[in-house]
Order: C-alpha cells, then sequence, then structure tokens
C-alpha cells in the first residue's frame, strides 16, 4: 500500500471495528465474507481483507505466499498483536493443535458447517426429482447432491 492508501485504510479499520473487552479482540463491524473475514476496499476498488491490512499497517509488507494467521481463532479480528504470519501449513498445524480440524473425526453431522443430516442424505438418495431441483429444496449445491448421489460423500 502507498502512504495515501494506508492512511485511507488506516481510517477504514479505526471507524469500522470495535473492541471487545473480554478477549482483547478488536472486531470488524463491517462487510465480511461468509466464513466471518472482514473486507475492505482500497484504493481503485481493490478489496483487501482486514486482518490482513491491519497486519501491514502495523508489520509491513506480506511476502507472497504468507498467510496473516489468527492466535485468537477470531475471523473478524484485527488486533495486530492476535495476529502471526505463517504458511499455509503453519496455517494448518495451528488449526490441528488447537483442536479445530475436521481430519475425518467430525464428518457428516458432526461437521460444525454441515447443512444436511443422516435422515435428509436418505431422503435425497430415494428422490427422484432433478438434482438441481432437489439441491433448492435441501438448500445445497447441485454438486452436493450428486457427489451423494454416487457416494462420494455422506458414504
Amino acid at each position: 500500500m502507498n502512504t495515501e492508501e494506508r492512511k485511507a485504510v488506516s481510517a477504514k479499520l479505526a471507524d469500522g471495528s470495535s473492541p471487545e473487552p473480554n478477549s482483547g479482540c478488536l472486531l470488524w463491524m463491517g462487510r465480511a465474507d461468509k466464513w466471518g473475514y472482514g473486507r475492505v476496499s482500497t484504493s481503485g476498488g481493490r478489496g483487501m481483507l482486514t486482518h490482513r491490512a491491519a497486519y501491514e499497517l502495523v508489520y509491513g509488507t506480506i511476502a507472497p505466499g504468507m498467510m496473516v494467521c489468527h492466535r485468537c481463532d477470531v475471523p473478524s479480528c484485527i488486533e495486530p498483536r492476535h495476529l502471526f504470519l505463517g504458511t499455509h501449513s503453519d496455517n494448518m498445524a495451528d488449526m490441528v493443535r488447537k483442536g479445530r480440524s475436521f481430519n475425518g473425526e467430525r464428518r457428516g453431522a458432526l461437521n460444525p458447517m454441515a447443512r444436511l443430516n443422516e435422515t435428509l442424505v436418505r431422503e435425497i438418495l430415494r428422490d427422484r426429482r432433478p438434482y438441481s431441483e432437489m439441491a433448492l429444496s435441501y438448500g445445497v449445491a447441485r454438486s452436493t447432491i450428486s457427489m451423494i448421489k454416487i457416494k462420494r460423500l455422506w458414504r
């Protein structure tokens, strides 16, 4: 980011965040993606993840291929002291160390991101409607229906 862009992004982060007193997190209250990571626009309309912007403002440029990871595991947190640089492998190892990985033990309905349960999957397996129609009624992607039908998901 150039100097002008740094000032603008810094102001946006300050205006769009709020401290959480119990955890010490500084939470982004603005726009976020479906995983809860904040997004801020920079000059030219380019979007940037807020935690990456916060890290860069305090610690400097982020090397290519590096990720900005959260010590606190709160996607909307932009508190620089809660952020650290790491590779994708470092981030995955951190996830496993903290017990947040799904590594097979949280498959199916045990996965907190699951939209289906075993009963619904059995219904899908019996259902003869077009996949796109089933996807709409079950609230999942057409590809999910297809993967269930060929037993690549929910075996």
